[in-house]
């Protein structure tokens, strides 16, 4: 039987978080994901998967339908699955932007691909660069007291790196730090913090904070401290602070990662499989950066298990990232995942291995699916 694409089907599933999710954009109780199956004239479905919110994206899971239904798929009809570089050309031609329908239809087309080749999806995209995944926990924004609690629980669980998410107000912000950092100190674990404002900072108050930070220890680093418009703002706080800075919101693509690079704006990129058009695009990111002589972490939308595993995969296959990654961050908010096997199962000790199967490797409850 052909592997050529038979059928392209975009499903929106709505899960409740276990508790408000807050960062300085937006605040949530539940989340919509887009989950796109492809299905191949042979039988074989692949699965893919974004989590758009619209403070961050610009997308929701309502667009990604409306654009994979109307333009993205139509196109792809026909194409073998291995085509990936001519589905992106498509894909790009069809309609600009929309980077998260993208990223959900590529990790499809990959996972429905290492199906065919009964490979796991890292050996398709550079093997074994890593025989584990560090990982790094994510606190929301949340009392100093709750937010401590929390982070010094998953430092004890293994993770190396906290992931604290401030950019509200500063005063609190610097306090937290402060007082995890001293907490890490007493307690002898080799941990690490890093702080993501997801834009919450103004250009003065980012170069403050970080510098009375700086003036008590160190964090790892500061990541998307300005709107991420404001590239120029972004290189003007690394020109006058010690601690490295990370770019997220800023790079949707290879595009706004090459005006990163050259800008000199940051040291870090975080990567988002599932954000800036999925394995495709984020491989000629991860090259570009390590050809800058930047490094890259792996991080979050609050995906499930389908998004999750993508982004390990990635992880596995790319040795430019070697920043811990938080792209497990939705496994521990939302109340039930699509997987038979929790993505949890995966994780020990802050590391994350992903196994050998075929493609993704997952097990999707497609009962759970269902279009809107």
């Amino acid at each position: 039987m052909s592997n050529a694409i038979k059928q392209i089907i975009t499903h929106i599933v709505e899960v409740p978080l276990t508790h408000t999710w807050e960062i300085s954009l937006y605040s949530a109780t539940t989340r919509q994901h887009a989950i796109v199956e492809v299905i191949l004239e042979s039988g074989i479905r692949g699965y893919g998967e974004s989590s758009p919110s619209p403070a961050f994206m610009g997308e929701t899971a309502e667009t990604v339908k409306l654009v994979n239904d109307r333009y993205l798929a139509p196109p792809l009809i026909g194409l073998p699955v291995d085509e990936i570089a001519c589905a992106h050309a498509k894909m790009n031609q069809a309609i600009y932007g929309n980077s998260a329908a993208k990223s959900a239809i590529d990790i499809a087309l990959h996972d429905a691909w290492g199906q065919a080749l009964n490979q796991p999806l890292y050996k398709l995209i550079g093997g074994t660069a890593r025989e584990s995944v560090p990982l790094t926990y994510v606190v929301g924004i949340k009392s100093n007291r709750d937010a401590y609690e929390e982070a010094m629980k998953r430092i004890h669980e293994g993770f190396g790196v906290v992931k604290i998410k401030v950019g509200r107000d500063p005063k609190r912000d610097i306090e937290l730090v402060n007082l995890i950092r001293k907490a890490i100190t007493d307690s002898g674990k080799p941990a690490k913090l890093r702080l993501d404002a997801n834009q919450g900072y103004d250009v003065p108050t980012a170069i403050r904070v970080i510098r009375e930070i700086e003036e008590t220890g160190e964090v790892e680093c500061v990541e998307q401290p300005v709107r991420k418009w404001n590239m120029l703002g972004v290189k003007e706080i690394r020109d006058k602070v010690k601690t490295p800075i990370m770019i997220d919101e800023a790079v949707f693509g290879p595009e706004d990662a090459m005006t990163a690079i050259k800008l000199g704006i940051a040291d870090v990129i975080n990567l988002k499989v599932c954000k800036v058009g999925g394995i495709y695009q984020s491989k000629k990111i991860a090259a570009m950066a390590e050809a800058a002589g930047m490094t890259c972490t792996v991080g979050s939308n609050l995906e499930l298990g389908i998004g999750i595993a993508a982004s390990a995969h990635f992880v596995t296959g790319t040795p430019v990232v070697t920043y811990p990654s938080d792209f497990i961050c939705g496994a521990y908010l939302h109340e039930h995942d699509l997987l038979k096997t929790p993505i949890q199962q995966f994780v020990a000790e802050g590391h994350m291995r992903v196994t050998a199967k075929p493609g993704l490797g997952i097990d999707v409850r497609t009962d759970l699916l269902k279009q809107q």
